[in-house]
Protein backbone atom coordinates (compact mmCIF):
# COMPACT_ATOMS: atom_id res chain seq x y z
CA UNK A 1 0.00 0.00 0.00
CA UNK A 2 2.96 2.15 0.87
CA UNK A 3 4.68 1.93 -2.25
CA UNK A 4 1.35 2.65 -4.35
CA UNK A 5 0.55 5.98 -2.45
CA UNK A 6 4.54 6.78 -2.88
CA UNK A 7 4.15 6.27 -6.60
CA UNK A 8 4.73 8.23 -9.53
CA UNK A 9 1.05 7.46 -11.10
CA UNK A 10 -0.60 8.43 -7.41
CA UNK A 11 1.22 11.62 -7.17
CA UNK A 12 -0.05 12.59 -10.65
CA UNK A 13 -3.28 11.18 -9.93
CA UNK A 14 -3.59 13.55 -6.82
CA UNK A 15 -1.72 16.50 -8.20
CA UNK A 16 -4.79 16.28 -11.40
CA UNK A 17 -7.50 15.87 -8.37
CA UNK A 18 -5.70 19.36 -7.09
CA UNK A 19 -6.53 20.65 -10.35
CA UNK A 20 -9.87 20.10 -10.74
CA UNK A 21 -10.25 21.40 -6.71
CA UNK A 22 -8.43 24.66 -7.59
CA UNK A 23 -10.96 24.84 -10.69
CA UNK A 24 -14.23 24.72 -8.86
CA UNK A 25 -13.15 26.99 -6.34
CA UNK A 26 -12.47 29.39 -9.32
CA UNK A 27 -15.73 28.81 -11.18
CA UNK A 28 -17.98 28.62 -7.75
CA UNK A 29 -16.47 32.05 -6.95
CA UNK A 30 -19.69 34.45 -7.50
CA UNK A 31 -22.16 31.92 -5.90
CA UNK A 32 -20.14 31.37 -2.96
CA UNK A 33 -19.73 35.37 -2.79
CA UNK A 34 -23.42 35.70 -3.15
CA UNK A 35 -24.38 32.63 -0.44
CA UNK A 36 -21.18 33.46 2.08
CA UNK A 37 -19.00 36.24 1.26
CA UNK A 38 -16.00 37.43 -0.39
CA UNK A 39 -13.60 36.29 2.23
CA UNK A 40 -15.01 32.96 1.80
CA UNK A 41 -14.61 32.75 -1.77
CA UNK A 42 -11.21 33.81 -1.67
CA UNK A 43 -10.25 31.33 1.60
CA UNK A 44 -11.69 28.63 -0.59
CA UNK A 45 -9.00 29.77 -3.75
CA UNK A 46 -6.12 30.19 -1.65
CA UNK A 47 -6.29 27.04 0.29
CA UNK A 48 -7.06 25.03 -2.73
CA UNK A 49 -3.83 26.96 -4.55
CA UNK A 50 -1.38 25.90 -1.40
CA UNK A 51 -2.64 22.05 -1.60
CA UNK A 52 -1.89 22.39 -5.77
CA UNK A 53 1.33 23.59 -4.59
CA UNK A 54 2.26 21.10 -2.36
CA UNK A 55 1.08 18.49 -4.67
CA UNK A 56 3.47 19.95 -7.88
CA UNK A 57 6.30 20.19 -5.42
CA UNK A 58 5.40 15.94 -4.46
CA UNK A 59 5.68 15.32 -8.10
CA UNK A 60 8.56 17.20 -9.19
CA UNK A 61 10.94 15.80 -6.26
CA UNK A 62 9.30 12.26 -7.37
CA UNK A 63 10.23 13.11 -11.49
CA UNK A 64 13.14 14.94 -10.73
CA UNK A 65 15.28 12.83 -8.30
CA UNK A 66 18.41 15.13 -8.14
CA UNK A 67 19.32 16.87 -4.95
CA UNK A 68 18.94 19.87 -7.04
CA UNK A 69 15.51 19.92 -7.41
CA UNK A 70 15.29 19.17 -4.05
CA UNK A 71 17.11 21.92 -3.05
CA UNK A 72 14.73 24.73 -2.87
CA UNK A 73 11.29 22.75 -1.59
CA UNK A 74 13.38 21.32 1.03
CA UNK A 75 15.90 22.72 1.74
CA UNK A 76 15.54 23.61 6.30
CA UNK A 77 14.70 27.39 6.54
CA UNK A 78 14.76 27.44 9.84
CA UNK A 79 15.98 25.70 12.58
CA UNK A 80 15.16 25.35 16.55
CA UNK A 81 17.35 23.63 18.81
CA UNK A 82 16.52 21.13 21.07
CA UNK A 83 17.28 23.42 24.09
CA UNK A 84 14.84 26.14 22.61
CA UNK A 85 12.07 23.19 22.25
CA UNK A 86 12.43 21.82 25.57
CA UNK A 87 12.45 24.92 27.23
CA UNK A 88 9.01 26.20 25.30
CA UNK A 89 7.21 22.92 25.66
CA UNK A 90 9.24 20.86 28.30
CA UNK A 91 11.00 17.75 27.49
CA UNK A 92 7.72 15.79 26.32
CA UNK A 93 6.89 17.34 23.35
CA UNK A 94 9.69 19.25 22.65
CA UNK A 95 11.69 15.97 21.96
CA UNK A 96 8.74 15.44 19.09
CA UNK A 97 8.57 18.92 17.85
CA UNK A 98 9.68 18.96 14.28
CA UNK A 99 13.49 21.14 14.58
CA UNK A 100 13.67 21.80 11.08
CA UNK A 101 11.19 23.61 8.94
CA UNK A 102 11.31 23.63 5.42
CA UNK A 103 9.22 25.26 2.98
CA UNK A 104 7.08 22.29 2.29
CA UNK A 105 6.71 21.98 5.63
CA UNK A 106 5.57 25.45 5.78
CA UNK A 107 2.96 24.89 3.15
CA UNK A 108 1.51 21.86 4.67
CA UNK A 109 1.06 23.90 7.64
CA UNK A 110 -0.56 27.03 5.99
CA UNK A 111 -2.66 24.30 4.15
CA UNK A 112 -4.05 22.42 7.39
CA UNK A 113 -4.33 26.33 8.98
CA UNK A 114 -6.23 26.88 6.10
CA UNK A 115 -8.59 23.96 6.16
CA UNK A 116 -9.46 24.35 9.45
CA UNK A 117 -10.40 28.11 9.51
CA UNK A 118 -12.49 27.55 6.15
CA UNK A 119 -14.65 24.41 7.79
CA UNK A 120 -14.78 26.39 11.02
CA UNK A 121 -16.99 28.82 9.23
CA UNK A 122 -18.80 26.64 7.08
CA UNK A 123 -19.69 24.90 10.03
CA UNK A 124 -20.99 28.22 11.52
CA UNK A 125 -22.64 29.01 7.98
CA UNK A 126 -24.41 25.48 8.20
CA UNK A 127 -25.38 25.94 11.64
CA UNK A 128 -27.37 29.45 10.59
CA UNK A 129 -29.31 27.88 8.12
CA UNK A 130 -30.61 24.87 10.40
CA UNK A 131 -28.25 22.30 8.28
CA UNK A 132 -27.12 18.76 9.75
CA UNK A 133 -23.94 18.86 7.69
CA UNK A 134 -22.46 21.31 10.95
CA UNK A 135 -21.07 18.23 12.72
CA UNK A 136 -19.43 17.26 9.23
CA UNK A 137 -17.85 20.28 9.20
CA UNK A 138 -16.40 20.32 12.78
CA UNK A 139 -14.82 16.92 12.01
CA UNK A 140 -13.23 17.86 8.90
CA UNK A 141 -11.96 21.22 10.58
CA UNK A 142 -10.54 18.92 13.89
CA UNK A 143 -9.14 16.87 11.38
CA UNK A 144 -6.97 20.22 9.88
CA UNK A 145 -5.84 21.04 12.96
CA UNK A 146 -4.98 17.81 14.15
CA UNK A 147 -2.94 17.72 10.35
CA UNK A 148 -1.43 20.80 11.15
CA UNK A 149 -0.19 19.20 15.05
CA UNK A 150 0.92 16.62 12.83
CA UNK A 151 3.24 18.75 10.81
CA UNK A 152 4.38 20.57 13.77
CA UNK A 153 4.88 17.77 15.75
CA UNK A 154 7.02 15.34 13.34
CA UNK A 155 9.03 13.45 16.10
CA UNK A 156 6.46 11.22 17.03
CA UNK A 157 6.40 7.61 16.03
CA UNK A 158 5.36 6.62 12.06
CA UNK A 159 3.14 4.69 10.45
CA UNK A 160 3.95 4.33 6.47
CA UNK A 161 5.53 7.76 6.93
CA UNK A 162 2.84 9.48 8.76
CA UNK A 163 2.41 9.82 12.79
CA UNK A 164 -0.38 9.51 14.94
CA UNK A 165 -1.84 12.82 14.87
CA UNK A 166 -1.71 12.50 10.60
CA UNK A 167 -3.64 9.40 10.89
CA UNK A 168 -6.24 11.05 13.12
CA UNK A 169 -6.28 13.94 10.89
CA UNK A 170 -7.22 11.36 8.01
CA UNK A 171 -9.66 9.85 9.93
CA UNK A 172 -11.35 13.11 10.89
CA UNK A 173 -11.71 14.30 7.25
CA UNK A 174 -12.67 11.36 5.70
CA UNK A 175 -15.39 10.93 8.38
CA UNK A 176 -16.51 14.59 7.91
CA UNK A 177 -16.59 14.55 4.08
CA UNK A 178 -18.87 11.49 4.44
CA UNK A 179 -21.54 13.35 7.12
CA UNK A 180 -21.49 16.19 4.70
CA UNK A 181 -22.59 14.47 1.88
CA UNK A 182 -25.46 12.18 3.83
CA UNK A 183 -26.23 14.88 6.09
CA UNK A 184 -26.48 17.75 3.92
CA UNK A 185 -30.04 19.49 3.39
CA UNK A 186 -31.79 19.37 0.58
CA UNK A 187 -32.55 22.86 -1.13
CA UNK A 188 -36.53 21.98 -0.04
CA UNK A 189 -35.19 20.86 3.17
CA UNK A 190 -33.61 24.45 3.64
CA UNK A 191 -37.28 26.00 2.49
CA UNK A 192 -39.06 23.97 5.33
CA UNK A 193 -36.35 25.06 8.18
CA UNK A 194 -35.79 28.71 7.30
CA UNK A 195 -39.06 29.80 5.59
CA UNK A 196 -42.33 30.38 6.54
CA UNK A 197 -42.04 27.14 8.88
CA UNK A 198 -38.67 27.02 10.11
CA UNK A 199 -36.48 29.76 12.29
CA UNK A 200 -36.10 32.87 11.56
CA UNK A 201 -32.38 34.91 11.42
CA UNK A 202 -30.44 37.31 10.02
CA UNK A 203 -29.17 35.19 7.37
CA UNK A 204 -32.49 33.45 6.09
CA UNK A 205 -34.63 37.13 6.61
CA UNK A 206 -35.53 37.09 2.74
CA UNK A 207 -37.13 34.53 3.24
CA UNK A 208 -39.83 35.29 6.10
CA UNK A 209 -41.28 37.57 3.73
CA UNK A 210 -44.30 35.67 2.15
CA UNK A 211 -44.06 36.31 -1.56
CA UNK A 212 -40.53 35.87 -1.41
CA UNK A 213 -40.68 32.68 0.37
CA UNK A 214 -43.45 31.31 -2.25
CA UNK A 215 -41.40 32.32 -5.00
CA UNK A 216 -38.37 30.23 -4.22
CA UNK A 217 -40.83 27.44 -3.06
CA UNK A 218 -42.26 27.21 -6.95
CA UNK A 219 -38.91 27.43 -8.22
CA UNK A 220 -38.07 24.64 -6.54
CA UNK A 221 -40.84 23.22 -8.33
CA UNK A 222 -40.60 24.50 -11.50
CA UNK A 223 -38.88 21.46 -13.45
CA UNK A 224 -37.08 23.60 -15.84
CA UNK A 225 -34.96 21.70 -17.92
CA UNK A 226 -33.78 22.06 -21.40
CA UNK A 227 -33.14 19.14 -23.94
CA UNK A 228 -31.20 19.65 -27.43
CA UNK A 229 -31.87 16.74 -29.55
CA UNK A 230 -31.86 15.72 -33.16
CA UNK A 231 -35.51 16.11 -34.89
CA UNK A 232 -36.75 13.11 -36.01
CA UNK A 233 -38.70 14.58 -38.33
CA UNK A 234 -35.53 16.14 -40.21
CA UNK A 235 -35.42 15.32 -44.21
CA UNK A 236 -32.44 16.42 -45.59
CA UNK A 237 -34.15 16.33 -48.76
CA UNK A 238 -37.18 18.40 -47.61
CA UNK A 239 -39.01 20.61 -49.82
CA UNK A 240 -42.10 22.84 -50.06
CA UNK A 241 -44.92 20.63 -50.03
CA UNK A 242 -48.40 22.72 -48.74
CA UNK A 243 -50.36 18.60 -48.56
CA UNK A 244 -47.93 17.54 -46.07
CA UNK A 245 -49.17 17.81 -42.59
CA UNK A 246 -45.67 19.11 -40.59
CA UNK A 247 -44.26 22.23 -42.17
CA UNK A 248 -41.13 22.75 -44.40
CA UNK A 249 -39.22 24.63 -41.89
CA UNK A 250 -39.72 22.29 -38.96
CA UNK A 251 -38.86 19.10 -41.43
CA UNK A 252 -35.14 21.23 -42.80
CA UNK A 253 -34.70 21.59 -39.50
CA UNK A 254 -32.08 18.95 -37.56
CA UNK A 255 -32.40 20.05 -34.36
CA UNK A 256 -34.75 20.93 -31.60
CA UNK A 257 -33.64 22.66 -28.36
CA UNK A 258 -36.95 22.00 -25.88
CA UNK A 259 -37.60 24.55 -22.71
CA UNK A 260 -39.76 22.58 -20.51
CA UNK A 261 -41.00 23.88 -16.99
CA UNK A 262 -44.15 23.08 -14.86
CA UNK A 263 -44.58 26.65 -14.01
CA UNK A 264 -48.30 26.83 -16.31
CA UNK A 265 -49.49 24.25 -13.94
CA UNK A 266 -48.77 25.38 -10.68
CA UNK A 267 -50.29 28.52 -10.62
CA UNK A 268 -53.93 28.90 -10.68
CA UNK A 269 -54.26 32.46 -11.62
CA UNK A 270 -51.69 33.30 -14.51
CA UNK A 271 -51.68 35.78 -16.45
CA UNK A 272 -48.73 35.43 -18.52
CA UNK A 273 -45.82 33.26 -19.01
CA UNK A 274 -43.14 34.77 -21.27
CA UNK A 275 -40.15 32.41 -22.19
CA UNK A 276 -37.18 34.74 -23.64
CA UNK A 277 -34.51 31.90 -25.03
CA UNK A 278 -31.21 33.51 -26.77
CA UNK A 279 -29.45 30.06 -29.23
CA UNK A 280 -25.68 30.93 -30.11
CA UNK A 281 -23.78 28.74 -32.00
CA UNK A 282 -20.77 26.88 -30.27
CA UNK A 283 -17.49 25.78 -31.76
CA UNK A 284 -15.89 22.90 -29.65
CA UNK A 285 -12.06 21.86 -30.25
CA UNK A 286 -11.51 18.29 -28.84
CA UNK A 287 -7.67 17.36 -28.18
CA UNK A 288 -6.46 14.29 -27.98
CA UNK A 289 -3.24 12.34 -27.30
CA UNK A 290 -1.68 10.18 -29.77
CA UNK A 291 -2.93 6.92 -27.90
CA UNK A 292 -6.64 8.85 -29.13
CA UNK A 293 -7.32 9.65 -25.28
CA UNK A 294 -8.95 13.20 -25.21
CA UNK A 295 -7.69 15.57 -22.48
CA UNK A 296 -8.55 19.31 -23.58
CA UNK A 297 -11.57 20.85 -24.56
CA UNK A 298 -11.90 24.33 -26.42
CA UNK A 299 -15.30 25.89 -26.81
CA UNK A 300 -15.88 29.16 -28.87
CA UNK A 301 -19.50 31.13 -28.82
CA UNK A 302 -20.51 32.89 -31.66
CA UNK A 303 -20.93 36.55 -30.95
CA UNK A 304 -24.48 36.83 -32.01
CA UNK A 305 -27.70 34.51 -31.27
CA UNK A 306 -29.72 32.49 -34.27
CA UNK A 307 -32.88 33.06 -35.26
CA UNK A 308 -34.72 29.64 -34.84
CA UNK A 309 -36.52 28.12 -38.72
CA UNK A 310 -39.50 27.56 -36.62
CA UNK A 311 -41.10 27.26 -32.85
CA UNK A 312 -43.70 25.45 -31.52
CA UNK A 313 -45.34 26.10 -28.15
CA UNK A 314 -47.20 23.58 -26.10
CA UNK A 315 -48.67 24.18 -22.45
CA UNK A 316 -45.54 22.75 -20.37
CA UNK A 317 -42.93 23.70 -23.32
CA UNK A 318 -41.25 25.77 -26.07
CA UNK A 319 -39.64 23.98 -28.84
CA UNK A 320 -37.23 25.76 -31.51
CA UNK A 321 -35.82 24.30 -34.54
CA UNK A 322 -32.38 25.04 -36.04
CA UNK A 323 -30.06 24.17 -38.24
CA UNK A 324 -26.83 22.81 -37.03
CA UNK A 325 -24.13 23.63 -39.61
CA UNK A 326 -21.63 20.58 -41.03
CA UNK A 327 -18.29 21.35 -39.70
CA UNK A 328 -15.94 22.55 -41.84
CA UNK A 329 -12.79 23.18 -39.66
CA UNK A 330 -9.70 20.78 -40.85
CA UNK A 331 -9.63 17.86 -38.40
CA UNK A 332 -6.22 16.09 -37.71
CA UNK A 333 -5.21 12.78 -35.87
CA UNK A 334 -4.96 14.70 -32.84
CA UNK A 335 -8.28 17.57 -33.22
CA UNK A 336 -11.41 17.37 -34.49
CA UNK A 337 -14.17 19.82 -34.24
CA UNK A 338 -17.90 20.36 -34.22
CA UNK A 339 -20.78 22.76 -33.16
CA UNK A 340 -22.98 22.95 -30.20
CA UNK A 341 -25.67 24.85 -28.77
CA UNK A 342 -25.34 27.25 -26.14
CA UNK A 343 -28.41 27.95 -24.54
CA UNK A 344 -29.90 30.72 -22.32
CA UNK A 345 -33.33 30.80 -21.31
CA UNK A 346 -35.68 33.10 -18.95
CA UNK A 347 -39.39 32.27 -17.57
CA UNK A 348 -41.27 35.52 -16.76
CA UNK A 349 -43.95 34.48 -14.54
CA UNK A 350 -46.67 37.42 -14.32
CA UNK A 351 -49.57 37.93 -11.82
CA UNK A 352 -51.27 41.19 -11.81
CA UNK A 353 -48.52 43.64 -11.91
CA UNK A 354 -45.62 41.49 -10.41
CA UNK A 355 -43.05 39.90 -12.62
CA UNK A 356 -41.13 36.76 -10.84
CA UNK A 357 -38.47 35.77 -13.43
CA UNK A 358 -37.23 32.13 -13.35
CA UNK A 359 -34.75 29.93 -12.76
CA UNK A 360 -34.47 31.77 -9.13
CA UNK A 361 -31.34 32.09 -7.55
CA UNK A 362 -30.68 28.98 -5.11
CA UNK A 363 -32.63 29.41 -1.74
CA UNK A 364 -29.34 30.18 0.40
CA UNK A 365 -28.79 33.51 -2.07
CA UNK A 366 -31.10 36.84 -1.36
CA UNK A 367 -29.90 38.28 -4.60
CA UNK A 368 -33.13 39.94 -6.28
CA UNK A 369 -33.83 40.66 -10.22
CA UNK A 370 -32.60 43.60 -11.17
CA UNK A 371 -31.23 45.41 -14.60
CA UNK A 372 -28.12 43.70 -14.60
CA UNK A 373 -29.92 40.16 -15.03
CA UNK A 374 -31.71 41.21 -17.88
CA UNK A 375 -29.36 39.98 -20.53
CA UNK A 376 -27.78 36.39 -20.78
CA UNK A 377 -23.72 36.04 -20.40
CA UNK A 378 -22.97 33.36 -22.24
CA UNK A 379 -19.47 32.88 -20.66
CA UNK A 380 -20.89 31.82 -17.73
CA UNK A 381 -23.14 28.95 -16.61
CA UNK A 382 -25.35 28.43 -13.51
CA UNK A 383 -26.08 32.09 -13.18
CA UNK A 384 -29.31 33.72 -11.07
CA UNK A 385 -32.70 34.03 -13.37
CA UNK A 386 -30.88 32.40 -16.60
CA UNK A 387 -31.34 28.72 -17.29
CA UNK A 388 -28.10 27.12 -19.55
CA UNK A 389 -27.75 23.93 -21.26
CA UNK A 390 -25.33 22.57 -19.03
CA UNK A 391 -26.93 23.06 -15.74
CA UNK A 392 -30.85 22.84 -16.50
CA UNK A 393 -29.94 19.50 -18.98
CA UNK A 394 -33.22 17.37 -18.75
CA UNK A 395 -32.20 13.59 -17.65
CA UNK A 396 -33.33 10.71 -20.11
CA UNK A 397 -36.22 10.14 -17.77
CA UNK A 398 -37.63 13.41 -17.49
Amino acid sequence: AYRVLGSTPFCLAVLMLEVWNVSSEASAWEQTVREKNKSRASGGVLSAGLDLLIALEALAVKLSGTQSAIAFSRKTLITVSETQAKRWLGTSLGNILTKELTARLILQSLSGVALTGLNLYDAWSAWQWNDQATYGYLLISTGGLAGTLGTGFGGMAKLFKLNVLSWIALLLIGTGIGIVALLSATPMEFWLANGPFGQSNQTNHYLNDPLEAFYRLVNLLAGININISKNPNFDPRAAFDFHVEIPHAIRSSDTIIRLESRLPGLIDKLDGLNIQAECRLKHVTDVSSNDGMPYQTNTENALRPELPKAQRLYPEALELFFSTPANTALSTANTTHHFEWAVRAQFTLTRGAENRYFPAPPIKDETQFSEAWTKPDFNKVNQPFWADEITYKAEPND
